[in-house]
């Protein structure tokens, strides 16, 4: 019932007003995990003490029997104040009121988002001793000006068919991350560029082609074939270049960006490049923005993209070009082991890439130039694998708020009334199957091969089969990672020094990539989308997650596993990725920090 309340508020906001709300919702999630719940700032229980609590903050505690959440900004005596269902030890809060905010001396006033941003970004920059971080507002901003054009647009309901419901799973991020304080930035996309490109208005657009003079051309390929052959091979019917050229396509903005460099225009001007201008088939953009998808094309194609798309320009460093080429040389290695042990497990390689080389990469403009046309071929979607398997992604259904809350309604209500069974057991048997799926590959790959996967909600395909979970695909190798300690599967000693800088972790950062990415973004917000629809379902469904780890040391344990896994069954933290202090400190992700979290499996007891 307070579900569809929640869900008939949204409903009736205005798009702005859904926006801000969000964004309201999301700067608190960051604020408490990170800074107020490990400073003892945060105070959850029934309202007492003061006679001053605003009416409809009392009203929603006597209609929802929640209780009030009680946060102090400790440099300037400031409050916030909102109804919540319960306490959360992850952070998973469902806000039950309209948000509040008190002065010193001062009635309690309704909060709005930017007075929010503002409050806590300049608490944040008082804590620190630093400035107030501009940029980071800006992003808020723009977060909440894209959610805003999101949620204006027209929404079609779910297709069923395998390619079409995947291609829709892609395109349905509303909301985007909820624990990040833009989740919806991409800074370098003007409204117009918005309305083109991004794949939650159904993005889809031709691919915009430049022809490379050969001695300039930059490849490398593990399939039979070479990058510049697979490439002429999906190039639109009818184009075509010289034998002393190859065709190299890139997403249209990126072409915008790139014809604008002094370096590329001089290329152009010399015929070593050729603009050839967009043309042949419409692409559709994927939840990364860049990461673009037909499904005639045996391979996506990962494009550069001079956008910061919440923490990072997405371009694709030559670093990251060569990376992507180890790690699937490594994924090869050991991939008849793992199919063998986990026969529903797809890895989705990067066999091939591109770019342009205009000169031996010693400046700045030709660094840029390489960099801002790389491209990387993605492996797609086999078609035996979609034949009868409906692959969705996770994000689609976990984190993506009330949209994702409604989807995932209905897979389990359409098993519910199949089954004649009821709902709660369906949602928790639904739940065992996807948690059986992903997590014992991950962490043998960890555990076994000291390979570290990121198995975030945007790298994750949940395959339903009858809408039964029975296949995960894992994919994007930007974020794979080898354990330096452990890993010797094959050797790198050829592997040019900033490739494999950029390939290794420690034991430490590889388990805190994996536990955060596996436990805290993944599971985490399962739990929470399940357990907002049914709330008497959240210790039940880690007690799924607590039985799977005990079991998993049965299967596959080692003295390795068994450390950090008894730790995890015997209450230790999760880590979760700070993602407000690391945007607010302008940290690169590799070097993002991670605060322990309370971990749900403390309070089950015995499995």
């Amino acid at each position: 019932m307070r579900q569809q309340a929640l869900q008939t508020y949204y409903q009736a906001c205005s798009a702005e007003d859904q926006a801000g709300q969000r964004s309201l919702e999301t700067l608190l999630n960051c604020y408490c995990r990170e800074v107020a719940a490990p400073a003892g700032q945060i105070g959850i229980g029934p309202l007492f003490g003061q006679n001053d609590w605003p009416l409809a903050l009392r009203t929603a505690l006597g209609q929802s029997g929640g209780k009030a959440m009680h946060i102090l900004l400790p440099q300037s005596g400031e409050r916030l104040l909102v109804a919540v269902d319960q306490a959360s030890p992850t952070g998973n809060y469902r806000y039950r009121s309209p948000f509040y905010h008190k002065l010193p001396g001062r009635p309690w006033a309704p909060l709005d988002w930017q007075t929010l941003a503002t409050l806590l970004l300049r608490d944040l920059a008082s804590q620190n001793g630093v400035p107030f971080n501009r940029e980071l507002l800006e992003q808020i901003r723009d977060s909440v000006a894209v959610t805003t054009a999101i949620l204006a647009a027209p929404q079609a309901a779910a297709p069923r068919e395998a390619v079409a419901a995947y291609l829709d799973s892609e395109q349905s991020l509303a909301f985007g991350h909820p624990f990040h304080p833009a989740p919806k930035s991409r800074q370098g996309f003007s409204a117009a560029d918005l309305g083109r490109y991004a794949p939650e208005l159904g993005a889809n657009f031709p691919l915009h082609y430049f022809a490379v003079r050969r001695e300039h051309w930059l490849q490398q390929s593990l399939l039979p074939q070479s990058t510049d052959a697979l490439l002429a091979e999906q190039a639109p019917e009818g184009l075509s270049v010289d034998d002393d050229f190859a065709l190299l396509p890139t997403h249209p903005w990126q072409a915008r960006h790139l014809l604008s460099q002094p370096a590329v225009r001089t290329a152009l001007e010399q015929d070593r490049l050729r603009d050839l201008g967009q043309q042949g088939p419409e692409y559709f953009a994927t939840s990364s923005i860049r990461t673009l998808f037909h499904p005639d094309n045996p391979y996506f194609y990962k494009c550069s993209l001079h956008v910061r798309i919440t923490n990072c320009v997405r371009k694709n460093a030559i670093y990251e070009l060569e990376g992507a080429l180890q790690v699937t040389r490594v994924m090869r290695t050991i991939g008849p082991r793992l199919a063998a042990q986990f026969p529903n497990l797809r890895i989705l390689e990067e066999p091939a890439y591109a770019s342009v080389r205009l000169g031996d990469n010693e400046t700045q403009a030709e660094r840029e130039a390489t960099e801002g046309f790389g491209l990387i071929l993605r492996q797609g979607l086999a078609p035996a694998d979609t034949r009868g398997t409906t692959p969705l992604l996770a994000g689609s259904l976990f984190g993506n708020h009330s949209r994702g809350q409604t989807r995932l309604a209905e897979i389990i209500g359409r098993l519910a009334q199949k089954q004649a069974a009821p709902w709660d057991a369906v949602a928790e048997d639904w739940f065992r199957a996807y948690v059986e799926q992903l997590l014992p590959p991950v962490l043998y790959c960890f555990f076994n091969h000291a390979i570290v996967f990121e198995p975030h909600l945007q790298n994750v395909l949940i395959g339903l089969s009858n809408d039964w979970p029975s296949h995960v695909w894992l994919r994007d190798f930007e974020g794979v990672k080898l354990v330096k300690e452990r890993f010797n599967a094959v050797p790198l000693d050829g592997v040019d020094a900033r490739v494999k800088q950029a390939l290794f972790y420690s034991e430490e950062q590889g388990w805190n990539r994996i536990a955060y990415c596996l436990l805290v973004n993944n599971f985490c917000e399962a739990v929470a989308q399940l357990s907002t629809l049914r709330p008497s379902l959240e210790p039940g469904l880690w007690r799924i997650v607590g039985h799977r780890l005990r079991h998993y040391l049965i299967q596959h344990g080692n003295p390795n596993a068994a450390r950090h896994i008894n730790a995890l069954l015997s209450g230790a933290p999760f880590p979760a990725k700070a993602n407000l202090i690391n945007r607010f400190h302008k940290r690169p992700d590799r070097e993002s920090t991670y605060i322990p979290l309370s971990s749900p499996l403390a309070y089950l007891g015995e499995f």
